[in-house]
This record gives C-alpha cells, structure tokens and sequence, in this order.
C-alpha cells in the first residue's frame, strides 16, 4: 500500500496541507460534533446519524489529538470513561464549519435539511456565534475536564 503524501513536503500550499489534517470524510464531522453537541464520549460520537465505525473513529481521534486539534481526559465520575474535547487550535475550525454551512444552505437546496434550533447560527454573524459556542464549551469544560 502507497503511502499517502503529506504536501508540506512537496506543494506546502496551505489548502493541501490542511487536507492533508482535515480533508477526510470524518474528521470534519467529529469536530462537528465536539463544537456543537453534548457527544464528548467515544460511545456518543459512534451514534452520529453518518454512521461512523469504531475503527475509523479510534483511527480519527487519535490523528486529530496528534495534531492538537482535540485532547482528551477521563471523566471526574468515571475514570474508565474518557471524554474528547477541542483544544483552542480545534476551536478555530469553528468558522470553517459554519462557512460550509452557509456555502449548503445556499447551494444544495433540498438535499440538505437545517433544523430549526440550528438556523439561528447560520443567519447570525459567524463572531456572534462562535462566542455563544465558547462559552457553551468553555462551561462544559470546567465541569468535565480537570486540568
């Protein structure tokens, strides 16, 4: 098997070498998840409506916290169970996200369906959002992770 080449060696465009981090089918879709829903635990992040497998997402949290972009930590009331969590170089894909977001809802039309509790986000500036998004994390931090 090839292995796959990482572009800072040869392009060090910052599209690729981005990809190089982000340009899988899942990676984006965990982030997803860490940023804005309560799925902090490996089973919870199983259960996204994509379907991920446990391979693929053992194999994903480990690059991501490889690259900083998450950390994890044992839960305060279960030393077994480990949560995941973006660290502030994860936080920043924020924008990104929503970005994507806004490109969908403007150019998918009926493929794509925005629940109502998330419409919000995408007609308010991105800085508005991604500040009621922090303090939401930076809440459950404080109650989840011990530093």
């Amino acid at each position: 098997m090839v292995k796959r080449l990482e572009h800072y060696t040869s392009s060090q465009c910052p599209v690729a070498c981005s990809l190089d981090i982000l340009g899988d089918h899942w990676t984006l879709l965990i982030i997803r998840e860490l940023l804005f829903t309560q799925n902090h635990q490996y089973r919870d992040l199983l259960t996204i409506p994509e379907g991920i497998s446990s391979n693929i997402l053992s194999d994903r949290l480990k690059k991501l916290e490889e690259q900083e972009i998450i950390a994890s930590a044992y839960r305060p009331d279960n030393k077994r169970d480990k949560l995941y969590y973006l660290t502030e170089r994860g936080k920043g894909l924020i924008f990104v996200i929503l970005e994507i977001s806004r490109w969908a809802d403007q150019n998918l039309g009926d493929r794509i369906l925005i629940s109502d509790d998330c419409r919000p986000m995408l007609d308010q500036p991105p800085k508005t959002v991604a500040k009621q998004i922090f303090k939401q994390l930076a809440e459950w931090e404080a109650a989840n992770v011990n530093d």
